[in-house]
């Protein structure tokens, strides 16, 4: 069987941003939102297409989770601009906002929740895509993946195209600089529940792993140290990476359960997205483990790179968890969702909803262990005690 690695074309490092001095056309579209805006880097990326003789609009207008009919809003955007090119500045939500606009545009008629990865969309038809992060965690920018949600229920979907992957991706350092701890947190542990999910994923490849390996032991030396010196450059570039280094490994592998669960967590109970799945990760990891030697052999390769050694894969697996757990205490992560402050109220209510979303997510069908409604409402239970998974 055939298989394909698609990445695009990334520059990182500071001074990343003379790569937009190469780019070729007349209309420039950036998209972004109002909390970006606040910061000027929106501007600096203004004044160097101006300067190269772009015409350049901005729709500042992306929002958490993007919901379809904001998308549409892009699109139209795009639409009376006649954009050739899209700069995407933001985090993941912004990303998603552009790739699936840029869908639309193209394809006006499409409706997002039928994409397949096999369409055919003709994008570059129309308009080239240009992704520079303002967050180390979600990938977005290296990814051929979107998430999107549903406005009647807000449910999240997730789906992916090789068209979707950015022409370039751009990592400068400088425009994760000022991000608060908490939000530094939260997308490094995203970037993190990439790295591990693609390493088990029933589509993981030797590409992918690569990627993988890397990922998960940058996240654990550089996170800590971004936390620490919020103004540290290095250990944001080496974020940066860590998180692009994930995206490309999952959006060519795909991710697992931890996912289905976080994005029922974001669609139900609106919680951040970095902390939905990076909460999810070690329970899943010792849900996946127990009695299945595959997965666990494959944990235990990832344990190994954070100096976890025993010969029982199994229990090396469950360490591994056990370490991701120290890693999110020593960043200030909340590692259940009652210190997360999801009352018991909220977390019963939603509880019904939460299961039933997370089945319907796809991202459950890579996971190397069956699972039926029943364990997923299990599951749940475990994370809002923040008790270790032992079934």
């Amino acid at each position: 069987m055939v298989w394909w690695f698609n990445v695009p074309k990334v520059a990182f490092g500071e001074d990343a941003l003379i790569e937009l001095e190469k780019m070729s056309g007349k209309r420039a579209l950036i998209v972004t939102d109002k909390i970006v805006m606040g910061f000027g880097l929106v501007t600096k990326i203004e004044e160097i297409l101006k300067n190269k003789g772009w015409e350049v609009s901005i729709w500042a207008e992306a929002e958490p989770d993007p919901r379809v009919s904001v998308v549409k809003k892009a699109a139209k955007a795009m639409t009376d601009q006649k954009t050739e090119l899209i700069v995407a500045v933001g985090g993941g939500s912004v990303m998603d906002a552009a790739k699936a606009a840029w869908v639309l545009y193209v394809n006006p008629s499409m409706k997002l929740e039928d994409l397949t990865p096999f369409d055919t969309l003709g994008l570059r038809s129309k308009a080239r895509l240009v992704c520079i992060p303002t967050t180390a965690g979600t990938g977005s920018e290296a990814t051929r993946a979107i998430v999107v949600r549903e406005d009647e229920t807000g449910r999240k979907f997730a789906t992916i195209n090789p068209e979707l992957t950015a022409d370039v991706a751009i990592l400068e350092p400088s425009f994760v600089k000022g991000l608060p701890k908490e939000m530094t947190a939260y997308t490094g542990l995203d970037a993190l529940t990439h790295a591990v999910e693609a390493y088990v994923s029933v589509w993981k490849n030797d590409f992918s792993d690569a990627c993988s390996m890397k990922a998960v032991k940058m996240v654990f030396e550089w996170l800590p140290r971004s936390i620490s010196n919020l103004g540290d450059l290095e250990a944001r570039e080496k974020m940066l990476v860590a998180a692009d280094l994930a995206g490309m490994s999952f959006s060519n592998s795909q991710v697992c359960i931890a996912h289905s669960l976080g994005h029922s967590l974001g669609s139900v109970l609106r919680m951040q997205h970095g902390l939905a799945v990076g909460m999810a990760l070690p329970y899943t990891i010792e849900f996946i483990s127990h009695n299945n030697p595959t997965p666990s052999a494959q944990y235990a390769e990832l344990a190994a790179l954070v100096g976890i050694q025993d010969p029982d894969p199994e229990k090396t697996a469950r360490a591994f968890a056990a370490k991701i757990r120290e890693l999110q205490k020593a960043v200030g992560f909340p590692t259940s969702l009652k210190a997360a402050k999801v009352t018991k109220k909220d977390f019963d209510k939603g509880l019904d909803k939460l299961v039933e979303f997370a089945m319907m997510d796809s991202s459950i069908t890579m996971t190397p262990r069956d699972i039926l409604s029943d364990g997923i409402k299990k599951i749940y239970e475990y994370m809002f005690q923040g008790k270790p998974v032992d079934f």
